[in-house]
């Protein structure tokens, strides 16, 4: 039983995916493929499993949603005139999948992405949903990727599925229709990749199957995209976070910081193809954050040594960020750059300032706020801020290395601070 499950949780998105291009909503592709789902765990471990798992899956899940239909036809005889014009429309080519139109992706699950991108959603919504749909992730596991409580995003997900829903989706999901969607879809599978990159999951935190499917993702939006620069900086900044991956963990599995990574384990010739994906949107001149993300990036993964690293290009960069995108994510992040460029109290004046981002609700803050006040001398607030991350930690490698951050203040401080 317990096979069956881990096949069926891996071939669950790409089903979905097919499923949806037959039943064109998202939430009637999920209820049909969930039933067909519930069949197989209790027809397969009696009559073994059909030599073709995938396609039986979608079978059962399109049979299914026939049947649903034809009831509630037969429940509503009276068709809707909206209804009857949607079967006219030129997106049933695509539904059925009409090889002229469907060719125009490379990727049955960015089309799924598409989806979860709907207009009639909030991009936080969005994220949330396609988390769920397509990499399989639980509602505790969605809430801990938002900082949300799991009751409060269990009902956020509800009210998407609702939206959907009565909205359908019978448009915006081929190349030629997409575009207003592009900034939505481009946040979702840069989140779907740092879950993988850094996970709440405390048995696995790098997680190397969402951060390949984010990357898949962005190879088959960059083919549907070819002259968008942030769909080019997006693939060239998530193709130099996974260069690194294979030096982010110890050989027992506990996290090494960027600056004590051994850089010959980083992926160079992944690094170099990055780098040319990243000038070829840069000479487009549109520049947007995700080419400025990249382009931070590319600074580490270039530099020899961490004692090289350019702290002042950085922190430039990451200042043109903020303007572009005022987050408290990437005020803590020029914090910590400013604040190796010109020292530790720059840095926190930096971090403290409200006037236009406020940070302080974010996790990081508390982190980085510790390691400044620490290198100041002020171990008591330092303390405070530390456990405070410590309470606030995604998972056990986090907390593990905030409890090393700890256990390095001196045991008497003598802090000045008021």
């Amino acid at each position: 039983m317990e096979a069956t499950a881990d096949l069926l949780r891996r071939m669950y998105p790409q089903v979905l995916a097919r499923t949806l291009s037959f039943t064109r909503n998202l939430p009637e592709a999920e209820d049909a493929v969930q039933e067909a789902v519930v069949r197989a765990l209790s027809t397969w471990p009696e009559r073994g499993r059909p030599d073709a798992p995938a396609a039986w899956l979608q079978t059962v899940a399109c049979n299914l949603h026939r049947d649903r239909l034809r009831r509630r036809k037969w429940e509503t005889p009276e068709n809707d005139a909206l209804d009857t014009l949607a079967g006219m429309s030129p997106w049933m080519g695509t539904a059925v999948g009409h090889p002229a139109i469907a060719r125009g992706w490379k990727d049955e699950l960015l089309r799924l992405v598409f989806a979860c991108c709907h207009p009639a959603l909030e991009p936080g919504e969005s994220a949330a949903l396609c988390l769920a749909t397509v990499v399989g992730m639980s509602t505790a596991e969605v809430a801990l990727a938002f900082v949300a409580e799991p009751r409060a995003m269990e009902q956020r997900l509800t009210r998407a599925r609702r939206r959907l829903r009565q909205r359908g989706d019978a448009e915006g999901t081929t190349p030629e229709r997409s575009r207003e969607r592009l900034g939505a879809v481009l946040r979702v599978i840069h989140l779907l990749f740092n879950e993988g990159y850094w996970s709440s999951d405390d048995g696995a935190p790098i997680r190397a199957e969402p951060c390949r499917l984010a990357i898949g993702l962005a190879h088959s939006l960059a083919d549907a995209f070819p002259r968008e620069p942030e769909v080019l900086g997006l693939l060239a900044l998530l193709m130099l976070h996974d260069a690194r991956r294979g030096a982010r963990l110890s050989p027992s599995g506990d996290p090494i910081p960027l600056p004590e990574q051994d850089r010959t384990r980083w992926d160079h010739a992944a690094i170099a193809e990055a780098t040319r994906l990243l000038d070829a949107a840069l000479a487009l001149s549109q520049p947007g954050p995700m080419q400025i993300e990249a382009a931070i990036s590319a600074i580490h993964c270039r530099t020899s040594c961490a004692a090289d690293t350019d702290w002042e290009q950085i922190a430039t960069l990451y200042e043109r960020l903020e303007e572009l995108r005022p987050t408290p994510a990437v005020r803590v992040n020029r914090a910590f750059a400013v604040a190796r460029a010109e020292g530790p109290e720059v840095g926190l004046a930096v971090l403290e300032d409200t006037s236009t981002v406020d940070a302080t609700g974010y996790p990081y803050v508390h982190l980085v706020r510790g390691a400044l006040l620490a290198e100041l001398g002020r171990v008591d607030a330092a303390r405070a801020s530390l456990h405070e991350a410590h309470r606030r930690a995604r998972n056990q490698a986090e907390r593990a290395q905030i409890e090393a951050r700890l256990a390095r203040l001196p045991a008497a401080p003598s802090d000045t601070d008021t």
